[in-house]
């Protein structure tokens, strides 16, 4: 389930704008900006979960959802 553009530092710095732009909506009470901090901060959430991995044994991966994958043979070429 790990992604490209996933990774832990993306994740902050995905949620510490989230954070600016939730502040920024509510001084100017811009309910597009709530709403479009609020989509940030669950998408950084995401993505966090994303870049961690709770177990590896040889190409298995294990999610901290409880679920498997295997690593693509492709990707070390």
């Amino acid at each position: 389930m790990s992604d490209k553009d996933s990774s832990t530092a993306k994740s902050y710095l995905d949620s510490a704008i989230a954070q600016g732009q939730s502040a920024l909506g509510s001084l100017t009470g811009s309910t597009g900006d709530k709403n479009e901090a609020a989509a940030r901060k669950d998408q950084a959430s995401s993505e966090k979960e994303a870049s961690h991995t709770v177990g590896k044994l040889g190409p298995l991966n294990v999610s901290p959802s409880g679920g498997v994958s295997t690593d693509d043979p492709n990707r070390s070429e």
